[in-house]
């Protein structure tokens, strides 16, 4: 499809922020389902391209090809499961030539994500990406008019999730407890009137009454197939699976397995069959502050706010696995993160 230039300013771009094991797959689906809104994989592209694209205002059928090169070298998803084919993907840009600037750009390279998807009648893209929310500053900076849909759920029950899926390199209570919390502490950098929280409680209890306050969110009706998930992700990955490896398309199948299912409330509450009580005690001391922000109830009378060394320790180990080291690669210039990702896509499996 050929976009004007009117057509693609008036598409807004906003985002869902959350961490692992939220409901974010299954809430993408059913944004998927609604045909104003495209919510694409998570690539953090439009991060890592604004300080080089930003300023560019005429461009050339050389720079496309770069940039497109340097996107797919750059991509952290499996780009033959979730996006345009490289030709494809080429000539739409070459197509836009004379309308191409930064934003406009981005919202090209979003509306090639999820083949198959009617992008004729989409104004909305909501993209959902879990490393945003340590790049907040810079987030607001090339998007300020984004709308911020917070997508959290009770750490006690997220922490249990994460070890069944064996998520992180450290497994330890303590230490996811304190992930938890350095990720959701930093809705303080996000203007109180562009954010909406929803909490995965009520997104699996309350499934349309949540999806309507979304869509009211963002400016876009709800439309009733967004509940018409049955057989949605499994016909999307039998389109696509004649480009992807047999055992990646079970692995994803598996991974996902809950987007073949109906919401579920069995999983809320988990927490108090799987977890000890002196490692609630422990999660719930750490997350206090955010858990009661959120409006969960503390299972554990909690009096002083001082942490122990070995809260500290695992606090502080959370700061430097996400945050500063997301913060030091994005510092690094732009041919670096190309060197690092060209040597680790060279590299032969064992």
């Amino acid at each position: 499809m050929t976009y004007n230039s009117e057509q693609l300013d008036g598409i807004n771009i906003h985002f869902v922020l959350c961490t692992e094991r939220t409901g974010s797959s299954l809430l993408s689906l059913m944004l998927n389902l609604n045909n104003r809104i495209l919510c694409p994989s998570e690539e953090p592209f439009a991060l890592y391209f604004y300080k080089k694209y930003r300023n560019k205002i005429s461009w050339t059928e050389s720079d496309i090809d770069s940039y497109v090169d340097e996107f797919f070298m750059m991509a952290e998803k499996n780009t033959d499961l979730y996006f345009s084919d490289r030709k494809e993907f080429t000539n739409s840009l070459k197509m836009h030539l004379s309308v191409l600037n930064w934003s406009r750009l981005v919202k090209l390279t979003y509306l090639h994500f999820i083949d198959g998807k009617d992008k004729a009648t989409v104004d909305v893209i909501i993209d959902k990406q879990i490393k945003y929310f340590f790049h907040i500053p810079m987030l607001l900076t090339i998007f300020p008019n984004a709308r911020f849909i917070i997508l959290v759920r009770d750490v006690r029950d997220n922490i249990v999730s994460k070890r069944n899926r064996k998520l992180n390199w450290n497994q330890h209570p303590m230490f996811l407890a304190a992930l938890w919390k350095e990720t959701y502490r930093r809705i303080t950098l996000l203007p109180k009137n562009q954010i909406k929280c929803i909490r995965y409680e009520d997104f699996m209890q309350e499934t349309e009454d949540t999806l309507r306050q979304i869509c009211h969110w963002v400016d876009v009706p709800f439309q009733e197939q967004m509940m018409e998930t049955e057989g949605k992700y499994l016909n999307f990955i039998e389109q696509q699976k004649s480009k992807l490896d047999p055992t990646f398309v079970e692995h994803l199948l598996k991974f996902h397995s809950g987007l073949s299912q109906r919401t579920s409330t069995k999983q809320i509450g988990q927490f108090k069959q799987e977890l000890t009580e002196q490692e609630i005690r422990d999660i719930e001391r750490i997350c206090k502050k955010e858990l009661t922000y959120f409006g969960y109830e503390l299972n554990t009378v909690l009096t002083g706010n001082t942490f122990s060394f070995k809260a500290c320790y695992y606090l502080i180990l959370a700061k430097c696995y996400r945050n500063w080291l997301l913060k030091l690669y994005y510092m690094l210039p732009f041919f670096v993160k190309l060197k690092i990702k060209k040597s680790r896509k060279n590299i032969a499996p064992v």
